[in-house]
């Protein structure tokens, strides 16, 4: 009796074990490691443009808490290189500050579908990849605010832009800011003028001094380390002439002739995107809003302007938040 009890266990058990053997496997699922890169065309030190991209991704690689890197005075030749090194390491997040990469990113990411690709745009394109997010920077709209303050403030009547390359986005600042002074009721022109670099003080200076020989008495920039040339050429005018810049404050660099700055803030559109990344959403398109919080406004006070004049603007500043004011987008051509 005993035996057949232990030949009975042993069957039992055999059985047991044979099931189990034979379930099916559940298969763990990992989280995947997310990690952040950033390509940035210039210095991070530059207080323009590379530095408040560096910002964001500090940014943003605290508030997720994901491990983060950047490359700094990337050459557009050597774009494609430094996103594949990016890649390999497992980096799954790139993010290239600057349309000029945007070629290098299109052109690898079909081999790169687990990485998803941040660019930045001038308008929503009409077929995105699968794994790209494209951010519209807006530029047109803050130069909308900049025409209406330069109409208001101009006592000649003469209005100058400085910008580096004549480009579909700098086409629209353009427009923008001629419709701006337009519509605040002012009669002032405005000439324009491309540099040829973003990133020549000389250049910047000298196309800044012809303008004041034509009595230009307020210069709308729109280059970077350019804008070193042109604090130097109202600063020595001999007579006050004034400036508006983007991207960051400058009023420290000219405080007698600074009024304002197109400000922008890369952290919000930035913090957005990866978390959508993080939630499963590879693609998208997002617009930088323009408003107070959000990732475009002007800076507030305006210096060296009448209270009259800073709550105009304020005013327009706030109708264009809340969509009162259409602003015409037109990237393709520079209208008279």
């Amino acid at each position: 009796m005993k035996k057949l009890t232990v030949l009975f266990l042993v069957v039992l058990i055999g059985i047991l074990g044979f099931s189990v053997g034979c379930a099916p496997k559940t298969e763990e699922t990992e989280t995947p490691e997310f990690k952040l890169a950033a390509l940035f065309p210039g210095s991070i030190q530059d207080a323009d443009y590379n530095a408040i991209g560096y910002v964001a991704l500090q940014e943003t690689g605290n508030t997720y808490d994901i491990k983060t890197a950047y490359s700094e005075k990337v050459a557009v030749p050597d774009a494609e290189r430094v996103m594949k090194e990016y890649a390999n390491e497992g980096y799954n997040i790139i993010w290239v500050h600057g349309a000029q990469f945007n070629g290098a990113a299109l052109k690898i990411g079909d081999d790169y579908p687990d990485v998803t690709f941040i660019i930045e745009v001038d308008d929503e394109p009409a077929e995105k990849k699968a794994n790209f997010w494209y951010m519209d920077r807006n530029f047109y709209t803050g130069f909308y605010i900049l025409g209406s303050l330069a109409g208001l403030k101009t006592e000649t009547g003469n209005i100058g832009y400085l910008g580096g390359l004549e480009l579909p986005f700098t086409r629209g600042e353009i427009n923008a800011a001629r419709q701006g002074i337009r519509d605040v009721g002012s009669d002032a022109t405005l000439e324009y003028l491309y540099v040829g670099d973003f990133n020549d003080p000389l250049k910047t200076r000298q196309a800044a001094e012809g303008f004041i020989s034509k009595d230009v008495d307020v210069i709308i920039s729109a280059v970077n380390l350019g804008n070193y040339g042109l604090y130097n050429a109202v600063k020595e005018a001999g007579k006050l002439v004034y400036i508006t810049t983007k991207y960051t404050d400058k009023k420290i660099q000219a405080p007698d002739n600074y009024l304002t700055s197109d400000l922008f803030d890369f952290t919000v559109p930035i913090e957005e995107i990866v978390g959508k990344i993080l939630d499963g959403e590879k693609d998208g398109f997002i617009n930088l809003d323009y408003g107070r919080g959000k990732a475009r406004y002007a800076q507030f006070p305006i210096s060296n302007v009448s209270e009259e004049i800073n709550t105009r603007i304020q005013q327009i500043a706030d109708d264009v938040e809340a969509g009162k004011i259409d602003i015409v987008k037109n990237l393709a051509e520079i209208l008279p």
